[in-house]
């Protein structure tokens, strides 16, 4: 299944709404800077304008969440293999924490990093052709950049490390688990 039919909507339309997102969040933005976003200003209506583009990106965002993570998911989901690999190596005890963290976070980094500039790429978008197994594949992963980086294999003398190899080893072992299914038939 593509893109196309994943979220109710065409993809076209999704792609017009998340292009009138961001247009809403520059303009709320450069309003917030331009004019302070506190309520020491005295025009009650450029304040009213701003909740007002406050409000319209919000709804935007809850509308358009499902298909900006699908582009995250995207990017991700083209490199499921290696990530794949790189777990059940680390989970079967072939590579230490540190390699593994070597080997993984800054693909995780680029992903991510992939996923957010192709949010704005709107040409890129027309032509993508989103596999619908991948939905949320990206927030599988991304769930693990963050104890990735707060890894200390040598920690401060006197600290104490509650993070473990075997925790994290144990934390990676729980996501492969989730993320095997989405290599099932």
């Amino acid at each position: 299944m593509n893109i196309l039919n994943f979220f109710g909507k065409s993809k076209e339309k999704s792609i017009e709404w998340l292009e009138f997102f961001y247009c809403l969040v520059e303009v709320r933005d450069y309003l917030k800077f331009e004019y302070g976003n506190n309520n020491n200003n005295n025009n009650i209506l450029i304040r009213n304008f701003i909740k007002l583009l406050d409000w319209g990106s919000s709804f935007l965002a809850s509308q358009i969440n499902d298909y900006a993570e699908s582009l995250t998911d995207y990017v991700f989901w083209e490199s499921r293999q290696f990530y794949l690999e790189s777990m059940r190596e680390f989970v079967a005890g072939k590579s230490d924490c540190s390699e593994f963290i070597d080997q993984v976070l800054q693909p995780m980094l680029s992903d991510r990093r992939e996923g957010q500039d192709l949010e704005k790429d709107f040409q890129s978008q027309l032509t993508l052709e989103v596999d619908s197994k991948s939905f949320q594949f990206s927030k599988l992963i991304s769930n693990l950049i963050l104890p990735l980086e707060a890894f200390d294999p040598e920690p401060e003398e006197g600290e104490e490390n509650y993070f473990t190899e075997e925790i994290l080893r144990e934390g990676v072992k729980r996501t492969l688990i989730e993320m095997e299914k989405y290599f099932e038939n």
